[in-house]
């Protein structure tokens, strides 16, 4: 019964738009998309290290349960680079595959503007079912895609378009699952059962006090015929994204609503700027390739969906390059040959802020990406910039190694080749050691800025955080403070002969430490005993692991709070905090623009050092 439904309804639409019969045209009927390489058969390129190794049109198959195994395919422009902008777009009933991608425009737009592509296909009957069914797809498919299937995507710039019978279902979806995009359009919507509408209401959020329907999420709607059914959709996301009771209009948007302007509550982590569009105009318009690039560029790209709080952190998209930002590459050594001739192509990324004087010596930040990052993301999303900006301090991004091995994850299987992060142990045949590229490009910083050498920071977050508590280890030298984000480190062989302050923060919400965080004894990643342990003895504080208790709530036992935070501070006997850990209430495995601003504020600001490489903080000699 399905079967001949698919058929009828491709018959139907073959006879009513000359658009879509030409979607299934021969010429895109016979395009067979290729199919992915072997994660074994990967290599490195020392001299493209960065560089995507897949391009064109592939079919993926996505596990979706024991039971289920779907379809979709991959569209990978030429000339792409890591962590690009990832459109997935819910293919309509009916059509082929590869026709709708050519014919709808999507295609010339990705080789124009140099996105990736996911198109989300049917099951074998052609229909698109059941919500419960498709949700399962939907997230198992962006999920997959998130763990990296032979390109480097990023998760933060997920956007999802639907057209036609497939636009009601993805409507659904978001308002079910509004974490998953960073904006959504949905043209051809027809409504939403008001039972499907009442209750995400009722339904809490991942955090506490949040329902569905409170959460805000960019939409674009499109129907054909504006119906009490489709008035109720959009009044749902006008509620959601709570905006102003006015409405605009552009030239391929009937009505568009911005939110209110907010008045209390809003902070750096998240912004109140999720825009509602709706039109009343045929599904055939946004077949066009001005449109198509007006979605995209006007609505899509103008949002990021980060890691932050439970519910995210929607914020702003900014083009790092418009902000000043340059990009910077050169060959360096990675440590594996005794002759220096293992070179790797390694980029990163400076950003010298219009607050910087030339003349005068500034301060540096070095920010490091977490795993599967680029030292570009890491910039846009962390909040530095801003930071950088107001307190003058030049900001230099770098984007870390890859190792060769295979990678099980989600029912794939792919390549640890497309997670960039961090080794701050010993370099390998194929991996380098990430200790030397970033002393050698300590050096280049200083050759080429005029550098403050005795204020030169380091931070980052996850992997990021694991390069950062390394560089506390190994490179107190040329470093004056550390701030390790969402990572702990138990040290056995760091570099005894100096030591510089350490701050490291986790969120309460985080997988990782959710559970007893600092309070941790286990070995490994989430050993917060043996972290604080080993830092308390080196720098011989008065206060100890035992003295607080941790992830605990307002029942932790801490040194004081501060709005979100949690802060446990451990001084010598002259009151020296060499060492402050905190807990980030509700945050992820995420680096918050707000935990930047604190970092600057009320740690790196407050060291320095002198010619002769002694530290001092608020000017006071530390003596340890």
């Amino acid at each position: 019964m399905k079967k001949l439904l698919s058929l009828l309804l491709a018959l139907l639409m073959l006879g009513c738009a000359g658009a879509l019969a030409d979607m299934n045209a021969e010429e895109y009927v016979s395009v067979v998309a290729k199919e992915l390489p072997d994660a074994e058969d990967m290599v490195i390129d020392v001299d493209n290290y960065y560089g995507q190794v897949i391009e064109g049109y592939y079919n993926f198959d996505c596990y979706v349960n024991e039971n289920v195994t779907r379809t979709a395919k991959f569209y990978i422009p030429a000339n792409t680079v890591y962590n690009q902008p990832t459109v997935f777009i819910m293919v309509p009933s009916g059509v082929n595959t590869w026709g709708f991608f050519v014919e709808s425009g999507w295609k010339a737009a990705a080789d124009k503007y140099v996105f990736h592509v996911v198109l989300a296909e049917t099951d074998e009957s052609g229909v698109w079912g059941d919500i419960d069914t498709e949700m399962e797809y939907l997230a198992a498919l962006r999920d997959d895609v998130s763990y990296r299937p032979f390109f480097v995507s990023f998760s933060s710039n997920f956007y999802a378009i639907a057209y036609g019978n497939a636009a009601d279902v993805l409507m659904k979806h978001t308002m079910s699952k509004p974490l998953q995009w960073a904006a959504a359009a949905c043209i051809g919507v027809t409504g939403v059962e008001d039972e499907y509408l009442a209750s995400r209401s009722t339904i809490e959020s991942k955090e506490a006090g949040v329902m569905l329907s409170e959460m805000s999420i960019p939409m674009f709607i499109v129907s054909e015929e504006k119906t009490e059914a489709v008035d109720k959709v959009v009044d749902y996301w006008k509620k959601a994204n709570k905006v102003e009771d006015v409405k605009y209009s552009c030239d391929y948007a009937d009505e568009v609503y911005i939110p209110a302007f907010p008045t209390t509550g809003e902070t750096m982590d998240r912004e109140p700027i999720a825009k509602v569009y709706y039109s009343t105009r045929p599904i055939e318009d946004y077949y066009q390739a001005e449109t198509i690039d007006n979605i995209y560029n006007d609505f899509m790209c103008k949002y990021m969906l980060y890691p932050g709080t439970g519910n995210g952190s929607l914020r702003s998209a900014a083009d790092i390059y418009e902000m000043g930002f340059e990009k910077f590459a050169a060959q360096i050594p990675g440590g594996y040959k005794e002759d220096g001739s293992d070179l790797y192509n390694r980029e990163w990324y400076v950003y010298v802020p219009s607050s910087v004087d030339p003349e005068t010596p500034a301060p540096v930040v070095f920010l490091f990406h977490g795993a599967g990052g680029t030292g570009d993301e890491i910039a846009g999303r962390s909040g530095w910039t801003k930071i950088a900006e107001e307190k003058g301090c030049i900001l230099v991004c770098p984007t870390g190694s890859h190792k060769l091995s295979i990678r099980n994850v989600s029912d794939m299987t792919t390549n640890e080749l497309f997670r960039a992060m961090w080794n701050t142990g010993e370099a390998t045949e194929d991996c380098p050691d990430d200790r030397i590229f970033i002393r050698e490009l300590h050096k280049w910083v200083c050759e080429n800025y005029n550098v403050d050498t005795g204020r030169v920071y380091a931070t980052g977050q996850s992997s990021g955080g694991a390069m950062s508590h390394a560089v506390a280890g190994y490179m107190s030298d040329i470093f004056t403070a550390s701030a390790p984000v969402s990572a702990l480190a138990t040290p056995s062989d760091y570099n005894e002969e100096n030591a510089i302050p350490l701050m490291v923060c986790i969120g309460t919400g985080d997988p990782y430490f959710s559970k007893e965080g600092f309070g941790g004894q286990e070995s490994g990643f989430s050993d917060g005993k043996g972290c604080v342990t080993y830092w308390t003895n080196r720098y011989n504080t008065v206060d100890k692991w035992e003295d607080f208790t941790y992830m605990k709530g307002d029942e932790s036992v801490c040194s004081f709070r501060n709005g979100i935070f949690r802060n446990y501070v451990f001084r010598t006997e002259k009151g020296i905090p060499m060492l402050r850990c905190v807990e980030t209430e509700t945050k992820v495995h995420a680096y918050l623009p707000s935990e930047a601003a604190m970092i600057w504020d009320e740690w790196f600001s407050l060291f320095h050092k002198d010619a002769d490489g002694n530290l001092y903080y608020m000017n006071q000699k530390v003596e340890l």
